[in-house]
């Protein structure tokens, strides 16, 4: 007698991703955002970048004063530091801070 068995896809392969663990990392991201005439938004964002390492400031270059609009810093107060002199340059052009927000995000 032959014998056939049969393996369903399941059990052949494992899952490609391992859903028993959670290993997502949290960061906290704090964004402002600055108006002028009522149509015009400036977003600047400092974040942590994922591996905790670097603080990570996003500008629209043409306000930041290095030209950059991506900056990592070693430490907090040098990114703070940069995140005021680009607040600065747009307070001077007339800009007004409208919102302000800290918001808790999921890296995968």
């Amino acid at each position: 007698m032959n014998t056939v068995t049969a393996i369903s896809p399941g059990d052949a392969y494992p899952s490609a991703v391992d859903r028993s663990r959670r290993n997502n990392c949290h960061i906290r991201v704090l964004r402002w955002t600055f108006r002028r005439d009522r149509n015009e938004v400036v977003v600047c964002e400092l974040a942590l970048t994922g591996e905790d390492r670097e603080y990570e400031l996003r500008a629209p270059a043409e306000w930041n004063p290095t030209g950059r609009a991506v900056e990592r810093f070693d430490d907090a107060l040098t990114a703070f530091q940069r995140h005021a002199m680009i607040e600065r340059c747009l307070l001077d052009a007339g800009w007004e801070l409208d919102t302000f927000e800290s918001e808790r995000v999921t890296v995968h």
